[in-house]
């Protein structure tokens, strides 16, 4: 009747706006992140500078900072890979997370859209990425988008995979990478490549400060709360789909 059909729809309206609530509330913390490392570090990144620019960084830091390689920064660094899509055995039934560049948008990944099989991960080259990997999207629209796994997962090519010593690393490379990004787009969209690279990626330096400032900055502590917030996002995403198919079935 009328007024279950009024309580469908205004359940629908309080999933939407709860949603654009929590989506709100993760661009402000990610702004807000960005602004802490402009106030503490200032420029957390150096972006094919050359050895000149990069020894006068280092003389300016502070007596217990350093600046590195990304390759440096992280333990390992990896690029992903496309299974054979004619090879059914590698998607059929498939149950280990394999990620698309185009889910990369500055985001969380709490889940995927595809699966492949474990003899697709043992057979080819795609590599399992712990949970903690930062990630940054490589080629066309979505290049220097970044990501923060909160899965273990593989990806596709045009991903490269940055696994840190721990969390507060993560954290931190994570927020680095965003706060230069319209930089990093520009180089591979604008610069002599018309992509990025593992190799482009890897030899980016980043400025590392002192632990206690990390500590103090708690950058984990806040992709701890963008993680929950895309974790109840996902979940009214799921509810509101409900909703409208209830919404159609009337």
């Amino acid at each position: 009747d009328l007024k279950e059909q009024k309580k469908i729809v205004n359940t629908y309206n309080a999933i939407t706006k709860r949603i654009q609530i929590k989506q709100k509330i993760n661009e402000k913390l990610m702004q807000n992140s960005i602004m802490q490392l402009e106030k503490n570090i200032g420029k957390t990144m150096l972006l094919n500078s050359t050895k000149q620019d990069v020894n006068e960084v280092r003389k300016k830091l502070e007596s217990n900072w350093n600046l590195v390689t990304i390759k440096d920064f992280c333990v390992d660094i990896k690029s992903g890979s496309t299974p054979s899509r004619t090879e059914s055995s590698y998607w059929a039934n498939g149950t280990v997370l394999w990620l698309k560049s185009g889910e990369v948008h500055n985001n969380i990944t709490i889940n995927c859209e595809e699966k492949i099989t474990e003899q697709a991960l043992e057979e080819t080259s795609v590599k399992l990425l712990p949970k903690d990997t930062v990630l940054m999207a490589m080629y066309g629209a979505t290049a220097s988008e970044v990501g923060y796994l909160n899965i273990e997962a593989t990806t596709n090519q045009a991903i490269c995979g940055m696994i840190c010593k721990d969390k507060r690393k993560s954290a931190y490379l994570y927020f680095a990478l965003l706060q230069n990004q319209k930089k990093i787009s520009s180089l591979a969209n604008g610069g002599a490549q018309s992509n990025l690279s593992k190799e482009i990626i890897e030899n980016f330096f980043i400025i590392v400060p002192d632990f206690a400032l990390l500590d103090k900055l708690g950058l984990d502590k806040i992709i701890q709360t963008l993680k929950l917030n895309y974790m109840e996002i996902d979940k009214l995403q799921k509810l509101k789909q409900l909703v409208i198919s209830r919404i159609s079935g009337m």
